[in-house]
């Protein structure tokens, strides 16, 4: 299925839109335990995969928290 190039262009704003909502509501520690931990788990190190996974639990949490607080 190929688009064109004005529904590709619209795709990729709507899936940057998402990724940078992401960033700045669970910030840049949370996406970077994550990516690693994907990372670390696909390459067979599951104890360090599970360190980062932990990571961002423990980051993801501390920002429902705070905006449980407000």
């Amino acid at each position: 299925m190929l688009m064109s190039n004005n529904a590709a262009i619209d795709f990729l704003k709507e899936w940057y839109g998402k990724a940078k909502s992401f960033i700045v509501s669970k910030g840049f520690t949370a996406l970077s335990s994550i990516v690693i931990g994907i990372s670390l788990w696909v390459l067979g190190y599951k104890i360090a995969a599970g360190v980062a996974f932990g990571v961002f639990l423990t980051k993801n949490w501390e920002i429902l928290k705070d905006s449980l607080k407000k």
